[in-house]
């Protein structure tokens, strides 16, 4: 919003990145200062049903320039390359935080709680191929949109560059993730983040010949998928899960 007031003043570049810069910095700063101030914010954020926002909140400055666009008042073309950054970076910052609050929740809960079993596995095989191939395209896509916007003046081709966001959601795929059975609930660990599911929102469990799936309650959540081969103490982990289903039907 500060670069869109600014915009109607001057269309000096520099002048409209300082002043994204200072606005993404004065940001940081105030929120910063809340999570300094306020206990436990940060598990309580990862609580939220709703924490998931964190990323998606940047592409308001989109909207908020096309409208002005569509309703006749059209800022500098500046104005939009630097909506791209800023949506860009404040995306990935609220990726990054979506994690913090996430991981902070499950160390809270696995502090007050008991562990059953543990276990480390990748995706299963077709899965990790599956994955991959979705980098390499979303990835091409998205690099190949703001060449042919920038370098070759395709408007439309620039939409490409949101696909870039989807990329993030394929990465660390060869990564195993450590899965930890619980009295409480299942959390799931990443090299950047861990996640807790309360056994509420998880279903049951089948065990396939290439995978372990943890189905959940929500269908447009995806099912917790493990290679079986990965699985050291397969027979244990099974034990452990039947146990836990068992005494929260």
């Amino acid at each position: 919003m500060v670069v869109l007031g600014l915009s109607g003043i001057t269309s000096s570049a520099a002048v409209l990145y300082l002043s994204l810069l200072g606005a993404i910095a004065g940001v940081a700063a105030i929120a910063g200062w809340a999570v300094s101030r306020s206990q436990g914010l940060a598990v309580t954020i990862g609580r939220a049903v709703l924490a998931w926002l964190l990323p998606i909140i940047p592409f308001a400055w989109v909207v908020g320039v096309f409208g002005a666009a569509v309703v006749g008042w059209g800022p500098p073309d500046i104005a939009f390359v630097l909506t791209v950054i800023g949506t860009g970076g404040g995306a990935f910052l609220g990726i990054i935080l979506l994690g913090m609050s996430r991981s902070r929740y499950t160390e809270a809960v696995l502090s007050e709680t008991v562990e059953l079993a543990q276990w480390e596995a990748r995706l299963p095989q077709r899965w990790r191929y599956v994955a991959i191939a979705g980098m390499v395209v979303t990835g091409i896509l998205g690099i190949s949109g703001l060449i042919a916007e920038f370098a070759f003046g395709i408007d439309w081709a620039g939409w490409f560059y949101w696909l870039i966001f989807f990329w993030s959601l394929f990465a660390g795929v060869e990564n195993p993730r450590t899965f930890r059975v619980t009295e409480a609930g299942l959390a799931v660990g990443r090299p950047l983040q861990h996640r807790f599911k309360p056994w509420a929102a998880l279903t049951g469990y089948t065990v396939t010949d290439d995978a372990l799936v943890l189905q959940t309650t929500a269908w447009w959540r995806p099912a917790y998928r493990s290679d079986r081969d990965d699985i050291e103490n397969l027979d244990t982990v099974v034990a452990s899960l039947e146990s836990v289903f068992d005494a929260h039907r």
